[in-house]
């Protein structure tokens, strides 16, 4: 029996003996209207939602893990040593092969084929469970002790937590009593076995209470303890082919990755208030009854009536016994009185009382039977009868609620016709002041819109006037540049020309080198840019010599002469000074026009492809 069913079956038993005496029922009605409105009872509960993606997560996970325990993964490994031969029991491959590799362990040598060697190499082989993936699997194990501990250790202390509090202040006169009854109660019960059994996510803790002790279980496994014994892995975790293709690793490796990733709590906790304030008939009561209790504890030990009390109590305890022992003597007179009235013994008498007892017995069993369908009966009448009360209720409320609907129904039609017609009018007179201002800002849109693009379009074409103007003057002042620049171009290269003829006249040129590729063409560029330098100079030049040829001849005499030919003959004389080309004004001979026309077809023929050799440069 549980501490609140003890405490239940006491106050039952003690309200037995209160409830219905008038003076105690009169006392705590008026101590429970009394300042009522202060009286509160609060209970806070924490209601825990629990998430179901890591319980299934570690349920599917695991099934791999015990799977993967019973493959029971190990690998031998060897121990030798070389021992005397008296101590060698067993002799394997490894043992000949070692005699073989080292002979000086036979240091004697017996009668017979046989060789029997001093000391032999013993091979002991033992099993190792601690390979790699059982490592593996004893750290994940450990890693889901302490995730789910936590989890389970959290959700249990807060879902089975119990806070209450009760907060009452009363003040009553009756009776001549003047009662102030103050109480104020906070009380907190961790672990509350009643919230344990009622807990409404029960069946998801005990869902991780099973995974826990499975946990533990695959821990205690005689695999586990002996991999426990070896150092333990760390992150990060190499996979090796076993944890990549054997599917019980991967599936472990899976929860792994799971386990180690998951960042939340996994659950959330929701506190739930309940107040009851200020508190029904029972519940106040119930209450005033122990109100009226620690009223009578202060008297009774602040008075010290204990044992007055008791006494009064002893006395009336052996009254009721006196009077039950008096109530019985009188049944047994009356009996007596019976048996002596019958006429028969006690023992006939007794006889008969049994037989009877045994009839009213059968009667008794055939009228609980007759009462039970009587019962039943009544029961179904009673039934049927609440349901016929019940059904003519429903009829009559339904007839009600019938045409009070159907007025409210005619009602709320005609009203809502009139607001849809109101509504209507004011969404038509809406429409059409909306049409009437759209149509006025479209006008004025359009308007600034049009005048905008006129604005912009005349913008545009000066732009792209500007731009054109700004384009041809920029491919004029292009060409101009391009034409200056080949002008300077051929400049430099005439310069550079002469220059180097310079250089070669004033005999400057015996450590100059053009026998190069790149030497010798811009020696070509420069002998070409002087050559047609030097043609467009002998053409001025030979205009010059027939003017001046001619208008010496003309101011010398002034007279033709026939020749045999009939054609005319010039003749002059060479001028006096220095020589043509000199400082001096140049004289020019019929040698020079001779030379000149020779020069022009000189001009011609390389203007025809066919070059000259001209001081030996071609």
């Amino acid at each position: 029996m549980s501490r609140l069913d003890i405490f239940y079956r006491a106050l039952t038993d003690y309200r037995k003996v209160t409830r219905e005496d008038r003076e105690c029922a009169r006392a705590r009605k008026m101590l429970a209207r009394a300042d009522s409105d202060g009286d509160k009872i609060e209970v806070i509960q924490n209601v825990c939602h629990i998430d179901d993606d890591w319980i299934e997560a570690i349920e599917e996970g695991l099934v791999h893990i015990g799977k993967a325990i019973e493959e029971d993964r190990q690998f031998i490994r060897s121990n030798g040593e070389v021992v005397p031969i008296e101590k060698v029991k067993n002799v394997s491959r490894e043992s000949v092969e070692h005699l073989a590799k080292h002979s000086n362990l036979i240091t004697r040598v017996t009668e017979g084929e046989d060789l029997i060697p001093d000391q032999l190499f013993t091979v002991e082989r033992l099993s190792d469970y601690a390979v790699y993936e059982n490592r593996f699997l004893y750290m994940l194990l450990c890693y889901l002790r302490d995730f789910i501990t936590f989890r389970y250790e959290k959700i249990t202390e807060l879902a089975n937590t119990y806070s209450g509090s009760l907060r009452m202040e009363k003040h009553a006169e009756f009776d001549g009593r003047k009662v102030f009854y103050e109480v104020k109660l906070d009380e907190v019960i961790a672990d509350d076995p009643f919230l344990g059994e009622n807990n409404p996510a029960r069946e998801k803790i005990g869902r991780i209470n099973d995974i826990l002790r499975g946990v533990l279980l695959y821990l205690s496994t005689p695999l586990m303890e002996s991999v426990s014994k070896s150092p333990k892995l760390k992150p990060p975790i190499t996979e090796t082919n076993v944890l990549k293709m054997n599917k019980n690793f991967r599936g472990a490796m899976r929860l792994y990755y799971f386990i180690t990733a998951y960042e939340k709590d996994g659950f959330s906790i929701e506190r739930v208030t309940k107040t009851l304030t200020p508190f029904t008939e029972d519940v106040a009561d119930e209450v005033a009854e122990s109100i009226e209790l620690g009223s009578f504890l202060t008297y009774e030990y602040g008075m010290g009536i204990g044992g007055v009390l008791r006494e009064r109590y002893m006395q009336e305890e052996a009254r009721r016994k006196e009077l039950e022992e008096q109530r019985r003597a009188e049944q047994f007179e009356k009996l007596r009185k019976r048996v002596r009235e019958s006429g028969v013994g006690a023992e006939e008498y007794m006889l008969m009382l049994e037989q009877r007892l045994r009839s009213l017995e059968n009667d008794s069993a055939q009228l609980k039977i007759v009462r039970a369908e009587a019962e039943k009966l009544g029961a179904k009448v009673e039934q049927l009868t609440a349901d016929m009360l019940a059904l003519a209720e429903k009829v009559e409320d339904g007839r009600r609620q019938l045409s009070e609907s159907e007025a409210a129904h005619r009602a709320e039609v005609m009203r809502l016709n009139e607001e849809h017609a109101e509504k209507v009018k004011r969404l038509s007179e809406e429409h059409a002041r909306e049409i009437a201002e759209l149509k006025q800002q479209h006008s004025l849109v359009l308007a600034s819109a049009r005048e905008k693009f006129e604005k912009a379009r005349e913008g545009y074409e000066q732009k792209l006037k500007q731009a054109a103007d700004d384009g041809q003057e920029k491919s004029r002042r292009l060409t101009s540049a391009l034409q200056d620049y080949e002008k300077l171009k051929a400049e430099h290269t005439l310069v550079s020309a002469k220059y180097n003829a310079v250089r070669r006249q004033q005999g400057l040129t015996s450590a100059d080198d053009f026998t190069s590729q790149e030497s010798f063409g811009e020696l070509e560029r420069q002998y070409e840019a002087f050559r047609l330098y030097f043609k467009e100079q002998w053409k001025k030049a030979k205009k010059r010599i027939r003017r001046e040829v001619f208008a010496g001849i003309k101011s010398k005499d002034g007279k033709n002469d026939k020749n045999s030919e009939g054609g005319i003959t010039f003749v002059h004389s060479a001028p006096e000074g220095p020589a043509a080309g000199k400082y001096g004004a140049p004289a020019y001979t019929d040698k020079d026009i001779s030379r000149a026309d020779g020069a022009e077809d000189e001009e011609n023929n390389t203007a025809s492809g066919k070059p000259q050799d001209k001081d030996g440069l071609l």
